[in-house]
């Protein structure tokens, strides 16, 4: 029988005090500074160190202890404050070009981040036919078969083909296109098991509703004028996964550039 890890979150998402009600659950993966369990009811939640930032799936403890893959947990809530993404109104055009220029020297080479500064890699090369779909949608036409390459496109729990479809629709709910925002999250939910991990599935799932780690919420912030500067929001976006923070902003990218 497995042992019971037991710490106490000083903060959580929504997504992750959903999941920490339901009790006990079991760790499915495990990193350096974190680890997700999974709890009754498929639902997910990101364990972590204060360095891990806030989202909408994350639980941040002050004393982190690393449990192993198969091991059981349970993360008491009561003191926890709830973190939710920052509401703010999306006025004017956002600084697409300020991005570009800030970008050029922080983008990574993997993953689909380069698309925001015109570079193509084997992963985007691969993408190409569904981002291309994708934009013929944005711009009113229907969703077409082609966009389904896009699902699970990359390594990892969070591939970089998800990590783009969530910050598409992080975006469409940041400027206002709520129903498009919806009419993309139809189509896609239903195509995601068997083609994509069920952690990032509900990392997209939160996206749907508006919720992303912090730093991508920032840099949408800084889009619009916020004070931070370009440095500072591309730094905190580079601490989010392998590259999952970059691939996210790709994909706000691709909206917020068509308008």
């Amino acid at each position: 029988m497995s042992s019971l890890v037991e710490l106490a979150a000083e903060s959580v998402g929504r997504a992750a005090r959903e999941a920490l009600q339901q009790g006990e659950g079991e760790v499915c993966a495990a990193y350096r500074r974190s680890f997700y369990a999974r709890f009754a009811g498929e639902r997910y939640a990101c364990v972590g160190e204060r360095s891990l930032g806030h989202g909408p799936l994350n639980a941040i403890v002050a004393s982190l202890v690393l449990p192993a893959v198969g091991e059981r947990v349970r993360i008491a809530t009561e003191h926890a404050g709830l973190w939710t993404a920052p509401a703010f109104a999306a006025a004017g055009a956002p600084a697409i070009e300020a991005l570009q220029q800030a970008a050029r020297q922080n983008v990574p080479q993997e993953g689909l981040g380069g698309l925001i500064v015109g570079e193509h890699n084997a992963v985007a090369i691969h993408a190409q036919p569904a981002l291309e779909a994708l934009e013929r949608w944005l711009v009113g036409h229907t969703l077409e078969r082609e966009t389904e390459r896009l699902i699970g496109l990359g390594p990892g729990l969070t591939p970089s083909g998800d990590d783009y479809l969530g910050g598409m629709l992080l975006a469409l709910r940041t400027c206002g296109r709520e129903a498009q925002a919806q009419a993309l999250w139809r189509w896609l939910e239903p195509r995601l098991a068997g083609r994509t991990s069920a952690i990032s599935a509900a990392h997209l799932a939160a996206a749907a509703q508006g919720e992303a780690h912090e730093a991508l919420h920032e840099c949408l912030r800084k889009l619009y004028g916020s004070e931070r500067s370009w440095e500072d929001v591309l730094r905190a976006l580079s601490a989010v996964g392998h590259c999952s923070g970059w691939d996210g902003l790709a994909g706000a990218h691709a909206v917020l550039r068509l308008g």
